[in-house]
């Protein structure tokens, strides 16, 4: 069974290694201490079972992974092990296509029971989660982002650079994760820019969170990285 593990502190990591071999001693683990070593290591071709990223790291973060995962068409499963319990990131994993949420503060066994669970075919989340999950499963889910009461509608491609955008990636950690070049990434800013009528990133983030096209989390101003 071949896991992708991304954890960028090494001591967290090789704990996690050793619980790991409780599932199976043949288990091959490739650690990778940064997202985007993670996704050359999947555009490499490299094949695995399951995914375990932290949430939050330097550069993109496990939220990246999961869009740039699903942007390269792999549909394995992703359990984020996150030092944070709190709410709203748990959900914004569920809805990026998480297949769990593992705080760190859970005991061993239950970690493992829960990545076994996982690894046959379930999902793991705190119980707390139970309704929301089956209604992302059932598809209950409320309007789509990326259209406001004005009929405003970017593309996908733009709606992705858009988000990403509003959770502080660069323009090279865009075309990382999206799996496009930099050119196209700042095509993209470009016409975001036209079509909300601003001049800045910090002005397309703020203006596209005013409308509803992008998730804004209760209130908080979004963090955003410049340019290059």
């Amino acid at each position: 069974m071949n896991i992708l593990m991304v954890e960028d502190h090494r001591l967290v990591a090789d704990a996690m290694k050793v619980m790991l071999a409780e599932i199976d001693p043949a288990i091959n683990i490739t650690a990778c201490y940064s997202t985007q070593h993670a996704l050359s290591i999947v555009d490499a071709g490299k094949r695995f079972e399951l995914v375990l990223t932290d949430l939050f790291m330097p550069g993109i973060d496990g939220i990246g992974l999961l869009v740039g995962l699903r942007n390269r068409g792999k549909r394995l499963p992703v359990v984020v092990i996150s030092g944070s319990d709190d709410d709203k990131f748990i959900r914004t994993a569920m809805e990026h296509g998480a297949s769990g949420f593992i705080p760190k503060t859970l005991p061993g066994a239950e970690m493992i029971s829960g990545l076994k669970h996982v690894l046959a075919g379930g999902r793991f989340f705190p119980e707390r989660f139970t309704a929301f999950d089956l209604q992302l499963r059932n598809g209950e889910r409320k309007p789509a982002l990326g259209q406001n009461a004005n009929g405003l509608r970017p593309g996908q491609k733009q709606l992705q650079v858009l988000q990403l955008m509003a959770d502080g990636n660069s323009n090279k950690q865009i075309s990382q994760i999206v799996g496009i070049s930099e050119a196209t990434v700042k095509y993209h800013t470009s016409q975001l820019f036209k079509l909300l009528n601003v001049k800045n990133r910090t002005s397309c983030v703020r203006e596209a969170q005013q409308r509803g096209l992008i998730h804004s989390f209760e209130g908080e101003a979004p963090s955003v990285a410049p340019a290059m």
